[in-house]
């Protein structure tokens, strides 16, 4: 069989609405992965043309409100979260130094999460190579196709996975698609697939490239019951419980990122060309023109500056004339509405204006946003949930595929995870603990609510067993405290108290007389 030799651009897919989705989610990711040089010059060109584009020099990329946003809300994994299960056979996988974290997973997912929120959804495929080691291979959600089923819309059972592969016989490259199916649990699916011209399956290459077809029977990816599983999952950044993706949630802010980069290539432009005094001429023209540019757009220019001399010639009989008006902008005029802009768009995308710290030459100048600690706590609230599922699954999924590879015997569910919070400053945990004694002596908070106020990732058990340990050692530091006090220093003597009695009435008529 003879494969013609491809590009490395990807196949488009035959449904209109999974192309359109393919491609705003690979803006998002030229967004967050700093490849957006491109979609910036081509912003610039709609909306000034091409000769005013190319007056204004090369685009200024320093400012990207959107990878800003997405980089500051992503905080659940600042420190590696905790993994528990009530069997101690999992101990070897999910313990601080167990197999799991020694493949470095967390110290990459707060990458993935950024990722995440900036196209909603992302893959996790997870792998155990021939020498028994996990892999887990992140993958975006523009290079697949899947479907759920309808009891459960934002679930996976299906996906295609387009992947570029070398040719058997050694001419170049080919776009396949990766194909598993757990639709019906009595015949699930794995298979190889070249990608036909308008972007469907073609020619079942599984023999190729996986040695044989892996459907049916051969299933690899299957529970101790047979049941077959995908190895793939999927995160949400938010959950909506009616659909697998969710690729334009968020677009505004996509597009206030593009239109605020533009506003900063007119800054750039300002400060360089035009933040100084224009002169004009009347019955002269400037000598030594040349003409700049490309065939899209040509321009005559000369260039001016303070330690050249602009030579002039007279145009007509007319004596010369030459002014001189105001600046054509004002750079920190411009430069406040940016940061208007900015401030705008961090608030649109869910942002609370209390959490947002404002960096620059001063508190409240620039306009690169950076949270709070507390905002960022706040951000580990909010997506706590959405990707604690994910992450539980991911957890389960590794150790059924680890079971199956290697013949070990890990549980295969009742995995929890719960995220460490951002640690609280010197001035946050005095704070609090102000507010717990406050509270606590007006009869307004309970224990257990007060010792979670400092951690917020700590379980309403967690916090009462905690107490029960606390409420023991003081217990026995008492006893001991008790045992070690001499009984006479803990007892009032009568007869010191009498000698007391008698001082106090001496005194007494001393003052009387």
């Amino acid at each position: 069989m003879i494969y013609s030799q491809q590009t490395a651009v990807p196949p488009v897919p035959k449904d209109p609405y999974e192309a359109q989705r393919w491609e705003h989610t690979r803006l998002r990711r030229r967004l967050s992965e700093g490849t957006w040089e491109q979609d910036l010059i081509y912003r610039l060109e709609v909306q000034l043309g091409t000769v005013k584009r190319q007056a204004w020099g090369l685009p200024d990329m320093s400012l990207n409100i959107a990878r800003n946003i997405w980089r500051e809300s992503s905080a659940l994994y600042v420190n590696p979260p905790d993994v528990r299960h009530a069997d101690e056979a999992a101990d070897e996988l999910i313990s601080g130094s167990g197999i799991i974290a020694r493949t470095g997973l967390w110290s990459t997912m707060q990458r993935f999460q950024e990722r995440t929120r900036a196209c909603n959804e992302y893959w996790q495929r997870v792998h155990v190579d021939a020498d028994g080691r996990v892999v887990y291979r992140p993958i975006p959600p523009d290079m697949t196709l899947a479907w759920a089923s309808q009891d459960r819309p934002d679930y996976p059972v299906t996906v295609w996975e387009l992947r570029l592969r070398k040719l058997p016989d050694g001419r170049g490259e080919a776009w396949t698609y990766d194909v598993l199916d757990v639709m019906d649990p009595a015949a699930p699916v794995y298979r190889v697939h070249m990608v036909a011209s308008g972007g469907d399956l073609g020619d079942d290459v599984s023999a190729l490239y996986l040695g044989r077809d892996y459907s049916g029977d051969a299933y690899p990816y299957r529970r101790a019951d047979g049941t077959p599983i995908l190895p793939y999952v999927l995160y949400h950044s938010q959950r909506t419980g009616d659909r697998l993706f969710d690729p334009y949630e968020g677009r505004e802010l996509v597009e206030a990122a593009l239109n605020i980069a533009v506003h900063q290539c007119h800054l750039s432009h300002v400060i360089k060309d035009s933040s100084w005094p224009q002169r004009w001429v009347v019955g002269a023209e400037p000598v030594g023109m040349s003409v700049e540019g490309t065939v899209r757009g040509q321009r005559f220019e000369i260039v001016t500056d303070s330690s050249t001399v602009l030579a002039l010639r007279a145009t007509d009989e007319t004596q010369p004339q030459v002014g001189q008006w105001q600046p054509g902008g004002n750079p920190a005029e411009l430069e406040q509405v940016i940061g208007a802009l900015a401030n705008r768009a961090a608030q649109d995308a869910g942002l609370s204006p209390s959490d947002v710290q404002r960096m620059g030459g001063t508190a409240r100048s620039g306009y690169a946003i950076a949270l709070s600690n507390e905002g960022r706590r706040e951000m580990q609230r909010r997506y706590a949930s959405s990707y604690r599922d994910s992450d539980e699954r991911l957890v389960m999924t590794t150790a059924i595929l680890l079971n199956r590879a290697v013949g070990s015997n890990y549980p295969e569910s009742g995995y929890s995870v719960s995220y460490r919070a951002i640690p609280l400053s010197g001035q946050e945990m005095e704070a609090r603990r102000r507010h717990a004694l406050e509270m606590l002596d007006a009869g307004l908070l309970s224990r257990v609510e007060a010792i979670r106020l400092f951690d917020d990732s700590m379980s309403e058990q967690d916090a009462v067993a905690v107490l029960a340990e606390i409420d023991m050692l003081n217990g026995r530091r008492e006893k001991m405290e008790a045992e070690e006090t001499p009984e006479h220093e803990t007892m009032e003597s009568p007869e010191l108290e009498a000698q007391e009695e008698a001082a106090e009435r001496a005194a007494g008529e001393q003052d009387e007389d």
